[in-house]
């Protein structure tokens, strides 16, 4: 009898060490998981899309993620296939991460949001941005869509700087990044309000000297503030590295005379 007991005792350990031991395994690939996301986030504010989606793959890949991990993952596969311009890779991705979501939640919304703007359902998009705002109004996500929506990114029938302002804003301080900063600097020029706008593109040209849209922003930006020798020697500077540059400086000069 004693034995009996004994080794049934034996048997629920093992069992309970085993669950432990699988526990703690499914919590090391999840954190590995994350950690191969973050990796991916930097590579895509550093503009490295390719690289990001290298490390948000090798993420998505790892077993024992919850559907909140595998939803955010493939939001970031999503969000980059579309810098990449490689739009129905992100509409299938925006879709596979609405699905790990409840239906009409704030993610889901978010998520499928993203899957109308790509086929040209703005007005769809727009309400349902709207709703998941109503929810989450501090969320980067939503934020950062709205604002880009009403900067007429999506279509220039949405177009609203002054309305735009209020989501750019706010993503900016939610999350500090070159591309939130990149689009509040862009919102600042459309208000011609070019101080602020200068003090942006400034900011991120300086820390990413290598992405050649900053360096012409900065130059138009400084052009309208009539500080033309700094705007010509920015413009000097970026049709040397890159000349199929110097038709769009000569056409914004002229509209600017």
């Amino acid at each position: 009898m004693i034995n009996r007991i004994s080794s049934l005792t034996n048997r629920i350990m093992i069992t309970g060490l085993l669950l432990f031991l699988f526990s703690c395994q499914d919590m090391a690939t999840e954190a590995d998981a994350i950690k191969k996301n973050q990796e991916g986030v930097n590579h895509m504010n550093e503009g490295k899309y390719e690289l990001a989606l290298t490390e948000f793959n090798e993420a998505i890949n790892n077993p024992g993620l919850t559907l909140i991990s595998k939803g955010t993952i493939y939001r970031n596969i999503a969000l980059t296939y579309h810098e990449l311009n490689k739009l129905d890779s992100s509409i299938h991705f925006s879709t596979l991460a609405a699905k790990c979501y409840k239906k009409n939640s704030y993610d889901y919304l978010v998520n499928m949001a993203n899957v109308d703007i790509l086929t040209g359902k703005g007005t769809v998009a727009l309400v349902k941005l709207l709703k998941a705002a109503a929810m989450d109004p501090d969320d980067l996500s939503v934020n950062n869509t709205l604002g880009l929506i009403y900067l007429g990114d999506y279509g220039e029938e949405f177009a609203d700087p002054e309305k735009a302002l209020i989501y750019n804003k706010k993503a900016f301080e939610v999350s500090n990044s070159r591309i939130t900063e990149d689009i509040l600097g862009r919102n600042y020029y459309a208000l011609a309000k070019y101080e602020l706008a200068e003090m942006h593109y400034e900011r991120i040209h300086e820390q990413y000297p290598d992405v050649l849209i900053y360096a012409l922003n900065t130059g138009m930006i400084k052009y309208k503030l009539k500080k033309t020798q700094e705007a010509d020697l920015l413009f000097d500077q970026l049709i040397a590295r890159d000349s199929s540059y110097r038709a769009t400086i000569e056409v914004f000069k002229d509209n600017n005379r």
